[in-house]
């Protein structure tokens, strides 16, 4: 079996695995945490490079009925001293639940014991040993790529059952620093309007479903180019652009013109266009196959919102995406699909006021496929995500 250790928003993350597998997604257990799929014929390197909601890819490589430490160390230590690579070795553990949550905890106080007879083990090759553990008992890619794992010993991870425990070996992590790079490097942010994360904007491309190599993706209301980035990185045949502000536009090239040069990509199919979303089918009358976009989120909040708030960003919010979602939808093919990030806004009760998207989607003619409500800690403004056919 195949093991997908999933990000921050696990269901989001799942169906981002469902649209990239298509037949191969056979999952044979999920929790909040991560999937267990039937083995899959592709490289999980590409594959992991493909997905933004993925933190790990791995395999199973055995199993034992109950927390042995001399048998799980026989099988680590047998597979860790056939890894070609550096004369030291480098090895770390990590734990995860599938569905036994208590024993998990109880064996995370066992897991330095069994990373030091492992270690104690391995010393006997006469090769030089480190043993990396991190503060908590999973972790993470980045101690994961700063410490060399794959490349000298691996990362093993124990899944605990109440059937057993299986033990899986990583196969490939999130490249974090090529991400990071992407969303803080690039020369043209604009923090006060809010900006798209480039994984949440690639998961979203995955979303839809079509095949980048031969498909036309549009973003209609394209800020800084985040989407745009993302798909000119994943080989889209073509990619076309839209905003009503030219600040935007101008921003979009220059954040392209230093991917395009710090990624040493080959000149992309562009087309950027500075009009509204509802007059852009004037400028471009060419069918699409893809949709992807975050609409204007409003002014940035610092505090929750009240009903009668709530009613008034309607008002204003609401006319310009059906005149948007209206126009669009001539330029979306039949078989196309669209992956719209709306708004929705904190209410004083903690709970999320989402506008009534569903309706007026469904009014144009929509039909709604999914629906993911993305957001971090202590932000006033979620990410409403739709991904829908017509």
């Amino acid at each position: 079996m195949m093991y997908f250790i999933l990000g921050s928003h696990p269901n989001l993350s799942v169906s981002e695995l469902k649209a990239v597998l298509g037949t191969s997604f056979q999952p044979v257990f999920q929790s909040s945490t991560l999937l267990l799929n039937k083995p899959i014929n592709q490289d999980p390197h590409v594959l992991q490079e493909r997905l933004a909601g993925v933190i790990k890819i791995g395999r199973i490589v055995g199993s034992v009925e109950t927390w042995d430490v001399q048998k799980i160390t026989d099988l680590i230590t047998n597979l860790i001293v056939n890894i070609e690579g550096k004369n030291k070795i480098s090895f770390g553990l990590s734990l995860y639940h599938l569905d036994n949550p208590q024993k998990t905890k109880e064996l995370e106080k066992q897991l330095d014991v069994l990373g030091l007879t492992i270690k104690k083990q391995l010393k006997l090759t006469g090769r030089p040993i480190r043993y990396v553990k991190g503060k908590e008992p999973r972790l993470s890619s980045a101690i994961v790529e700063t410490n060399g794992l794959l490349t000298s010993g691996g990362e093993f991870t124990l899944f605990v059952s109440k059937r057993g425990i299986f033990i899986g070996q990583t196969s490939s992590i999130q490249p974090f620093k090529t991400w990071s790079k992407r969303d803080f490097g690039r020369p043209r942010r604009n923090a006060k309007n809010g900006m798209l994360p480039p994984k949440l904007a690639r998961m979203m491309i995955n979303l839809s479903g079509v095949d980048p190599k031969e498909s036309t993706i549009l973003d209609p209301f394209c800020g800084s180019g985040t989407v745009l980035m993302e798909a000119i990185l994943m080989g889209f045949k073509k990619v076309i652009g839209s905003d009503i502000w030219q600040k935007a536009i101008d921003d979009t090239q220059i954040n392209m013109d230093w991917l395009i040069e710090e990624f040493q990509l080959p000149k992309p199919n562009l087309s950027l266009y500075t009009t509204s979303a509802a007059d852009l089918a004037k400028l471009y009358p060419n069918p699409v196959d893809a949709i992807v976009t975050e609409v204007f989120l409003g002014n940035p909040r610092t505090k929750t919102i009240n009903s009668q708030e709530g009613q008034r960003l309607e008002q204003e919010l609401l006319p310009l995406f059906h005149a948007s979602f209206s126009a669009l939808k001539g330029i979306l093919k039949p078989s196309g699909k669209a992956v719209i990030a709306f708004p929705a806004f904190r209410q004083q009760d903690i709970t999320w006021y989402r506008l009534p998207i569903n309706d007026l989607l469904t009014s144009l003619g929509y039909t709604i496929l999914e629906q993911h409500l993305y957001f971090r800690p202590n932000q006033f403004v979620a990410r409403d995500i739709v991904l829908l056919s017509h």
